[in-house]
């Protein structure tokens, strides 16, 4: 039996104490005896993939988790309780749980890494560690080195695993430009055969300039929104003065070209001069470390148009939340690892300063996720979509599309969408069909995948060069539709938590079902198609 969403988790936190660190056998032990316990220990927390790269490369980067880590949904319960007793507002209350999950991860790491941390600094000095990170978001450091250090950290008593730094990649999109883009263009060329037809005299070169001049008059009108905004009826909400205004989002992407005219003054990083400040606050560059935010692959720019995009004289109405502010860290280009994915992860929790303050209070309210890997059971990304939804960000991810690797079906959906806390959305083209290319469920721990469904199918928004283009096809297409939709939630309900935010989304939206997929939730669709009108009319009723 499918179970519906979602698996609650509901463990105590309990901090143990700091292990002492000591590489020194017990005086009374057998030195044989010794030795054969120590490779045991090895065995058991290092992955078999490491010993194989270490056979070809005297250094490599792995990861190192620690056995604390921090119950981040009990300490947010708390918080939330005392945040509660305190009557403090709904805003207050949330800054108050984030601030504490925060501090809470951040003195588990002060409390448990200090010995391995020495340890690391004098094998620097000694020329067998090349480089090392630490991390809080998951009690963990990201290492380069010789094996015989890896070998020393397994034997130590507070580590838990070591694991591959593993390659990522982003979600496969497929590009077809020759695709005539639904909705504002088809209406524009119809509006000029029409005046042509009418007027032979009409030249297609004058139509062409008075149609453009003269669709894009009226704000909610299918002819100036593309065709996917008002499919999930975007409009109608603007129309009651809801567009995300207030509101903060977030992308791990391939990072964003914030010169682009749909999304430069959208930036939290420019203020109402259009000058730039603490731009370090409002973008991080986990990959080439860049000052300003920019985009060398153009997948970020286009998913972040869908949850913002829109030129400052109205056309080009690409997003679903066109009055939101954003944010954004470069984590792929285009590939990524598993280190680059924390440090980015990290900074969504609590941006960093120039002089290396950590800033909860800046953190965004949703992240966009376009991205994942392979399906099945990994939980290496579990314990930081945790410390987000315990920090009141709204964790949604793409469901993922078909690869050579992994053609679909049962059990398709990508890691890190299957995982429970994570919030997937599957892709449907303009007719409300799920895309062929869009991951199925159920997740590995049969629950329904993805929760809902968006457009991805010939999806127009912003690329670089101050342009926009049309035919993209992917689960990284839909997903940023969610993403928007959870802005517009949050202008009209600034109080909703990430619970409550899913379940508005889910049952507002319009279900769906084929012959396939017969019965609504289903792992196809999920919920259905995402409703932004009825999400919003439900909570502002």
């Amino acid at each position: 039996m499918i179970k519906s969403k979602r698996i609650k988790k509901t463990l105590s936190a309990s901090f143990t104490a700091i292990l002492a660190f000591s590489l020194i056998s017990p005086v009374y032990a057998d030195s044989s005896t010794t030795s054969l316990a120590g490779a045991s220990t090895i065995s058991a927390k290092v992955s078999a993939k490491l010993n194989q790269q270490f056979s070809t490369s005297e250094y490599v980067t792995y990861l190192v988790k620690l056995k604390d880590q921090v119950d981040t949904e009990s300490v947010a319960k708390h918080a939330f309780q005392k945040a509660s007793a305190e009557q403090i507002s709904p805003a207050a209350a949330k800054l108050s749980v984030r601030k504490t999950v925060v501090n809470s991860l951040m003195d588990t790491a002060e409390k448990t890494q200090p010995s391995v941390e020495e340890y690391l600094k004098k094998e620097v000095n000694n020329g067998n560690v090349k480089k090392y990170k630490s991390y809080f978001i998951v009690n963990a450091f990201a290492v380069t080195s010789t094996k015989e250090v890896m070998d020393n950290l397994a034997t130590l008593p507070e580590i838990d695993k070591i694991l591959p730094d593993e390659k990522r990649e982003l979600q496969k999109v497929e590009i077809n430009k020759d695709a005539q883009p639904a909705g504002e263009q088809s209406t524009t060329d119809q509006a000029v055969a029409d005046q042509t037809a009418v007027d032979p005299a009409v030249t297609e070169e004058n139509a062409q300039k008075s149609v453009q001049e003269s669709v894009y008059k009226d704000a909610v009108t299918p002819s100036r929104v593309e065709w996917n905004i008002s499919k999930i009826k975007a409009p109608e909400v603007w129309a009651k003065g809801i567009d995300g205004k207030g509101i903060v989002v977030a992308s791990l992407d391939t990072g964003v070209e914030y010169t682009h005219p749909a999304l430069k003054r959208k930036w939290r990083g420019l203020n109402a001069s259009g000058q730039v400040v603490n731009p370090e606050l409002s973008w991080y560059d986990a990959v080439r470390g860049a000052a300003l935010p920019t985009d060398s692959h153009g997948h970020g720019t286009h998913t972040m148009g869908t949850i913002v995009g829109s030129d400052s004289d109205g056309t080009n109405q690409i997003g679903v939340a066109p009055g939101a502010k954003w944010i954004a860290v470069r984590v792929f280009n285009p590939s990524t690892t598993d280190s680059i994915l924390l440090d980015g992860g990290q900074w969504i929790l609590a941006p960093v300063d120039k002089n290396g303050e950590k800033h909860p209070e800046l953190a965004p309210d949703v992240v966009n996720n376009s991205w994942g890997g392979g399906p099945g059971l990994n939980e290496w990304y579990r314990p930081m979509i945790k410390a987000w939804r315990a920090a009141q960000i709204f964790p949604e991810f793409s469901a993922g599309n078909t690869t050579w690797s992994n053609p679909g079906g049962a059990g398709s959906v990508a890691n890190p969408a299957n995982l429970p806390e994570a919030y997937a959305t599957g892709a449907t083209d303009v007719n409300n069909k799920l895309a062929s290319f869009s991951l199925r469920g159920p997740s590995p721990y049969d629950e329904v995948k993805p929760e809902i469904s968006a457009p991805g199918v010939n999806i127009r928004s912003s690329v670089r060069g101050g342009v926009y283009e049309g035919g993209w096809n992917g689960t990284s297409m839909a997903g940023p539709h969610t993403v928007g939709l959870v802005a517009l939630l949050l202008q009209a309900k600034p109080s909703l938590t990430v619970d409550q935010l899913e379940d508005v989304i889910s049952k507002t939206a319009t279900p769906l079902t084929d012959s396939q997929y017969p019965t609504s939730p289903n792992n196809g669709y999920g919920n259905g198609l995402i409703d932004a009108l009825a999400a919003v009319n439900s909570v502002l009723n």
